[in-house]
């Protein structure tokens, strides 16, 4: 059982890869925690894009997982409050939760209902931040369990 993040990311950013390799090491305990890059659907409509994005998110969920997608409309959670939700899900789930961020168009209606959701902030962030804020979070999650 583990927590993996899955992202769309194209661009390479060594300073925050670096970051975040640091929180993965540093979160050990309870749960072990991976980092999944997919690459970005390329063309010009988004609405397509929008579609293979989170089906390649989506295909990653196994029987027995949790998929939680990060989306602006998602539940809100201090971080004690996330910390008692993934104990939660953790103690639910037979499979790894998936904790995921999208492309640039976010997630199909589809999907965000079929899923459950988390709203990282009420900012807006580039994917790159977004994903060191959720290392961060996963880091801070484990010490205060």
């Amino acid at each position: 059982m583990a927590i993996v993040l899955a992202f769309i990311e194209n661009h390479k950013n060594p300073a925050i890869d670096g970051l975040c390799e640091e929180y993965e090491k540093k979160t050990k305990g309870i749960f072990s925690f991976k980092r999944k890059k997919l690459s970005g659907a390329k063309g010009s409509n988004p609405k397509k894009q929008q579609e293979e994005e989170t089906k390649k998110i989506t295909d990653l969920k196994k029987t027995g997982d949790i998929l939680i997608l990060c989306d602006e409309r998602g539940k809100s959670f201090d971080s004690v409050g996330l910390t008692k939700y993934f104990e939660k899900q953790l103690m639910q789930t037979s499979g790894d939760i998936i904790l995921a961020i999208g492309g640039a168009y976010g997630f199909t209606q589809e999907a965000l209902h079929q899923n459950h959701t988390w709203k990282l902030s009420d900012l807006v962030f580039p994917h790159h931040i977004a994903r060191l804020l959720v290392c961060e979070q996963l880091y801070r999650c484990q010490q205060i369990n």
